[in-house]
């Protein structure tokens, strides 16, 4: 990849990034004053639910795919695999788990919570892994324009969809929400589908030695995209488990308004998703660039939210969820740590180590797990907060420790911009064709 080419793509992925900051931000706002805290934190449980159970069913499949496209493989056999061992899958876990929880876990405080909402779940999780498939499939396959086109339509469906379904049935905001929110999901499928199609031949393919070949690969990253989910957001289901609804509430407003932070990394890894995966010349001064860069930029946004944080929660939420800014204070260590971890864990994916990152980040899962056992009762949303913190740096640091052993890099060349990076950007600012 040219620099010309680089920079392209990461001004394309940082302004995608910036809109779906708005059009999300316009959202959690909207839901957040529409639902108040209570019916917030529920919705925040359902959505995030999705995302767990496929973890818990498919967890590696997204990984595989990307290693497999940036590899140029047939997308036929691909999105075969992701229809079998993904969404029919997942859909057959997913019923068995509804249909348990339904007939034995009445008594359980997440599934009163959520009532008859749970059936949703069997529509909700096969559509999340699809959607997330063919996202994967795209970046993976060096389609950056048309991944970003993606992710901005997600946003800007939701909450459209939302605005005209709350106008029709604004005595029940969150059967708004919940729909609006489905067909969000659905509409991005079906787009991403056929926009693959463009490129590609799509008809379903059945090749028992190449299945093979990516379920070895999924299962030994199946463990890392679990652990990764239960880092992410079993939080959500500890809080609404100890102290209820309400401080889900809040706590997702932290979340929400933390994870605006994300852009930095994610505007980094898009554009060198393929490149990271399939490594080659140049991989080490690469990567070590794009750390050094990521989170010299990352520290700068973490101050700026510790400060400003309060002021923009009481200003966009209302002073209802003024309690949200101790939590988000919390999370942001966590939150400069996952800047190392987004960029290091497609680096040693790409090296062919998925068994190596499923450990570390099944370490870090269990850390958070016991933390939040330990710190939600007596402290909160505060401890949940700290909870993650504590191991999104645990992991970050292993990950980073490792990095640095196995691509023989130091670990001071890792951390903060350095001034001979200054002069590296001036030709990348100008669209030199040196590589990045």
């Amino acid at each position: 990849m040219s620099s010309k080419t680089f920079w392209k793509h990461l001004v394309l992925s940082v302004g995608t990034r910036l809109a779906m900051i708005g059009l999300r931000l316009l959202r959690n706002v909207l839901l957040a004053r529409i639902l108040g805290p209570s019916e917030r934190g529920l919705f925040a449980l359902l959505s995030a639910l999705p995302d767990l159970l496929a973890a818990v069913s498919s967890g590696g499949l997204n990984t595989a795919l990307g290693f497999q496209a940036a590899q140029q493989r047939s997308m036929g056999l691909l999105i075969t695999q992701l229809v079998v061992f993904g969404c029919l899958a997942a859909g057959l876990l997913t019923l068995c788990g509804v249909l348990l929880v339904d007939r034995f876990g009445a008594e359980m405080e997440t599934a009163r919570h959520l009532g008859p909402l749970i059936w949703i779940l069997l529509l909700a999780v096969p559509l999340t892994i699809l959607k997330s498939g063919l996202l994967t499939l795209h970046n993976g396959d060096g389609r950056v324009v048309s991944f970003n086109a993606l992710r901005l339509l997600e946003s800007l469906a939701s909450l459209v969809l939302f605005l005209a379904l709350f106008w029709m049935w604004q005595s029940d905001a969150l059967q708004a929400a919940v729909i609006s929110w489905l067909l969000g999901i659905g509409l991005v499928a079906i787009v991403g589908w056929c926009w693959l199609g463009r490129f590609h031949q799509l008809r379903l393919r059945w090749d028992a030695s190449s299945h093979g070949e990516l379920l070895r690969y999924s299962g030994r990253s199946h463990p890392d995209v679990l652990f990764q989910q239960v880092l992410l957001r079993s939080d959500y289901l500890f809080i609404g488990a100890f102290i209820g609804s309400e401080a889900l509430g809040y706590y997702a407003m932290a979340t929400a308004a933390a994870e605006l932070l994300l852009i930095v990394p994610e505007a980094v890894t898009t554009p060198l998703m393929k490149r990271l995966l399939r490594q080659g010349e140049g991989i080490k001064q690469l990567t070590s660039f794009a750390l050094r860069i990521t989170a010299t930029v990352m520290l700068a946004a973490c101050a700026s939210m510790a400060l400003l944080g309060e002021w923009l929660i009481i200003i966009l939420f209302g002073d209802s969820y003024a309690p949200a800014y101790p939590a988000l204070l919390a999370l942001l260590p966590g939150l400069f740590g996952l800047c190392y971890a987004s960029i290091l864990r497609l680096d040693l994916l790409g090296k062919n180590r998925p068994g190596s990152v499923s450990v570390m980040m099944g370490a870090g899962a269990a850390l958070n797990v016991v933390l939040n056992l330990l710190l939600i009762p007596p402290m909160g949303i505060v401890g949940a907060g700290l909870a993650s913190s504590a191991a999104y740096l645990v992991v970050s640091l292993a990950m980073l420790v490792f990095y640095c052993r196995i691509s023989q890099v130091s670990l001071a060349h890792t951390l903060f911009i350095l001034p001979s990076d200054l002069a590296r950007l001036r030709p990348l600012l100008k669209g030199g064709d040196t590589t990045p």
